[in-house]
């Protein structure tokens, strides 16, 4: 199997989520022009909404799946106009949650005279964007499991300079302030889904279908639990930031939290294009026949095996260069760290391609409640057994032996299902086949 339409496949993926993210940095910069305490606001906000982004994701996540399943079936233009309703309403409902939650969140966050300014209109728009965040991630994500992600990274490329246009004309020459940004970012993110739709239309989605019972029952659990999924290692880096932030007998200076929260956000950039491959190949798959999804795995361990090492090995040989120079981090606290990092790559590699599959056959629980057990149970005792005793090499085995344990368990899990996957939405008989 020719591994070019695979990996073409991917890399549109990957730019196009990287596109989004640096839309966010625009943002940032230029609320940060306003003065005050605006860019402080905006990044609470961010923070704030891991919801809105844990359900854009996993409606992106599922409807994708579900799609590449119902090409199978011929019945892809149905499985569209189902999942793009399906996640217009749980964007309505992410933005109701919103409307009331956010303004209290960021009272807590901010207090409340701090947080005055920044409550009111933009937390409006922001919320009104949400549906068509949702709807448009959607829509794009379908068109990469339809084999277009030229065509989504493309039009990604022309949001930054109309996200960044929009910004400045909502933000500074209508005078909207802070809340022009939201103002803009709902435009766009409207236009967006727009546009998207019409490219859908070459597919046969012409209406807005609603769904059966089952489709929409199958549909919105497997959004639950990847919604879930999401937001379970973000939340787990939380809480270990919060017991590295404890007062340890060893932690006076403070720089064992310094070199750990620096750390993590350099390893969220290491982790990103694995995650992007895990995505892939769950969307990638379901097009495929059953006897067909392990040779798939040929291409991608020829071509990702090698760069998944070589990675590892430069990040091993440079994690003091790369503390020095971009962190301003030094000691074992940092070396150590990324030490284990680059050993848990290799693993890491494998653990994107199993979480694939486990998601092309809807294995949306077991996955969650695999990978829930490694951040909340199995990582945490290595984390306290560490910091109690000041030896980073015993707390930083929690980037190491919970990979192992939860790639091993997804793959015996995989192993113990039928051939066929299961609980993939019928759409023409309404029924789960």
């Amino acid at each position: 199997m020719t591994s070019a339409p695979l990996w073409r496949g991917y890399w549109f993926l990957f730019a196009s989520t990287s596109a989004a993210a640096f839309i966010m940095q625009i943002d940032l910069a230029m609320v940060a022009r306003l003065g005050g305490r605006a860019s402080g606001a905006y990044a609470i906000l961010m923070r704030i909404t891991l919801l809105d982004v844990a359900v854009t994701i996993a409606c992106a996540a599922v409807a994708a799946i579900a799609l590449g399943h119902a090409q199978k079936n011929g019945e892809a233009a149905e499985a569209i106009e189902k999942t793009c309703v399906l996640s217009l309403a749980l964007g309505v409902a992410t933005a109701i949650f919103g409307f009331f939650a956010y303004p209290v969140f960021l009272d807590a966050l901010m207090g409340d005279a701090a947080a005055t300014p920044y409550i009111g209109a933009p937390i409006i728009w922001l919320v009104a964007g949400a549906p068509f965040r949702v709807l448009s991630n959607t829509q794009g994500f379908l068109l990469h499991a339809l084999g277009r992600g030229g065509s989504v990274f493309t039009w990604k490329l022309a949001e930054i300079p109309a996200k960044a246009a929009a910004n400045v004309l909502f933000m500074q020459t209508l005078g909207f302030g802070f809340a022009g940004c939201f103002i803009a970012g709902c435009v766009v993110a409207a236009a967006s889904s727009f546009w998207l739709w019409t490219r859908l239309h070459a597919h046969g989605a012409r209406k807005l279908r609603f769904p059966e019972i089952a489709f929409a029952r199958s549909f919105l659990s497997g959004a639950f639990w990847e919604a879930l999924r999401v937001l379970s290692p973000r939340a787990a880096m939380l809480f270990s930031l919060t017991l590295f932030s404890l007062p340890w007998q060893y932690a006076t200076n403070g720089q064992r939290l310094d070199s750990y929260a620096a750390a993590q956000t350099f390893m969220l950039f290491i982790l990103g294009p694995l995650i992007t491959l895990t995505r892939y190949l769950a969307i990638y798959l379901p097009k495929q026949s059953l006897e067909d999804w392990t040779p798939v795995l040929a291409p991608v361990i020829r071509v990702g095996a090698p760069i998944a090492l070589t990675a590892a090995i430069l990040l091993l040989f440079g994690r003091d260069w790369i503390g020095a120079t971009l962190y301003k981090q030094y000691g074992d606290w940092w070396s150590v760290f990324l030490a284990a990092l680059a050993l848990s790559v290799p693993i890491r590699f494998v653990g994107s391609i199993v979480r694939g599959f486990a998601l092309a056959r809807q294995s949306f629980a077991k996955l969650t409640l695999i990978d829930a057990l490694a951040q909340w149970l199995i990582a945490p005792l290595f984390i306290l057994v560490g910091l109690s005793v000041n030896r980073p090499e015993i707390a930083y085995q929690s980037l190491i032996w919970p990979e192992v344990i939860g790639v091993f368990l997804i793959w015996r899990s995989l192993q113990s299902e039928p051939a066929e996957p299961v609980g993939v939405p019928g759409l023409s008989k309404g029924h789960v086949q």
